[in-house]
């Protein structure tokens, strides 16, 4: 099996909600932020990508709470169509699962507000992070 992208993610004060641990909402930052990463890591920085966002489900497990120490953000690829990918994250703290997302990415044409088929260089970097399980 390919090994997953990994992402430290800190978890700053503002982030942690009445209840003391961080606020639903954030999870979709520190995923996007994990997911933004990946694509940029799996494909060459020089190009001109656009994606878009056409979904994305989280699913909540344990409290991700605030400390020094970062979480782990595990991201891999779990489909690859002809112009979207599906991507699951889950983010760690050690073995535990303490929230899973699953996202699926659109390539999009900017110029016509389409989708458009993944260009091969985009194909390469999402199968590197692409999961066999």
């Amino acid at each position: 099996m390919t090994e997953p992208h990994r992402y430290t993610c800190c978890v700053r004060w503002s982030d942690v909600d009445a209840y003391g641990h961080v606020n639903n909402v954030m999870y979709f930052e520190y995923f996007q932020e994990a997911r933004i990463m990946a694509m940029a890591e799996a494909v060459a920085a020089d190009e001109q990508l656009g994606f878009v966002v056409a979904r994305t489900v989280v699913d909540y497990r344990r409290p991700v709470l605030f400390r020094a120490e970062p979480y782990v953000i595990e991201t891999r690829a779990t489909h690859i169509g002809t112009s979207s990918f599906d991507l699951e994250a889950v983010i760690v703290d050690g073995t535990e699962a303490l929230a899973r997302s699953r996202t699926t990415v659109v390539a999009f044409d900017s110029a016509t507000q389409r989708s458009r088929p993944l260009r091969p260089i985009e194909r390469e970097g999402v199968t590197r992070i692409l999961s066999s399980s």
